[in-house]
């Protein structure tokens, strides 16, 4: 019985395959996240985006959009947040997390207003990348200042 049970699931995961999260993908759709967060996506957040995404892994403008049209679908469609922290761990060292958590806090303030969902999907965020509440603050901090 339990062979036929394994069998079963076995031909189950088979026809489902799970689709492959690179770092790229993984990083646009948190910061996709945060702009979503308050049920209304600026203009100004998704050019943000499209900005850091063109610019953090050098990609032309097709490309970033194909990123960000992926990303979104993604995030759509994501469980959880940990599918996408899980990759940011394992790619990145602390300081290029730090970096991260800093361009997440510019997406949110690209509407000059940050905000609660925002601010708590960005402590999420930072908690699952395992940051510092001092990291969480300074980045915030760095951000409405400049």
């Amino acid at each position: 019985m339990f062979k036929s049970l394994g069998q079963l699931f076995s031909h189950i995961t088979e026809k489902t395959p799970q689709p492959v999260v690179g770092l790229e993908l993984a990083m646009a759709v948190l910061l996709y996240e945060v702009a979503a967060a308050d049920d209304h996506i600026h203009t100004s957040e998704e050019a943000k985006i499209l900005h850091l995404i063109r610019d953090s892994f050098k990609l032309d403008d097709v490309t970033a959009q194909a990123l960000l049209t992926q990303a979104k679908t993604h995030q759509h469609n994501a469980v959880s947040l940990q599918e996408f922290t899980h990759i940011l761990k394992e790619n990145l060292n602390r300081e290029q997390r730090v970096h991260f958590l800093q361009e997440l806090w510019q997406v949110a303030h690209s509407d000059a207003d940050i905000d609660n969902n925002e601010e708590h999907i960005i402590r999420r965020i930072s908690d699952l990348l395992y940051l510092n509440h001092s990291d969480f603050i300074k980045t915030k901090l760095n951000v409405i200042d400049s």
